[in-house]
């Protein structure tokens, strides 16, 4: 009884990732989706404030290797993989129940 619970509790688990993984593809690659929207924002910033947008870019890309180099430095293991499945699960249910309650992602 055991295994049965745990089989199910993996294919939910499989089931839920996949259907967030899919959900968010289908909305960051449509037409008009988020990264479409994100790029245009991005490209708008970049193009009406370039003094202001470039340094603040290029500041966060040092900032962030630095933070991952002392992270790797100091051997510090992360949860992270573990939170980003619950995200996407928790994806997954999202759009589950909307395509049951609208018929659309």
């Amino acid at each position: 009884m055991k295994q049965i619970i745990e089989y199910l509790n993996s294919f939910l688990t499989i089931g839920l990732v996949l259907a967030g993984i899919g959900g968010v593809s289908y909305n960051v690659f449509r037409e008009g989706g988020w990264l479409a929207t994100l790029l245009g924002a991005f490209v708008d910033a970049q193009l009406g404030n370039p003094i202001v947008a470039i340094p603040v870019t290029i500041g966060v890309v040092i900032i962030g290797k630095m933070w991952r180099d002392h992270r790797l430095a100091k051997g510090e293991t992360s949860r992270l993989p573990d939170v980003l499945v619950y995200i996407i699960m928790a994806a997954g249910v999202y759009f589950i129940w909307r395509y049951i309650s609208t018929g659309s992602f």
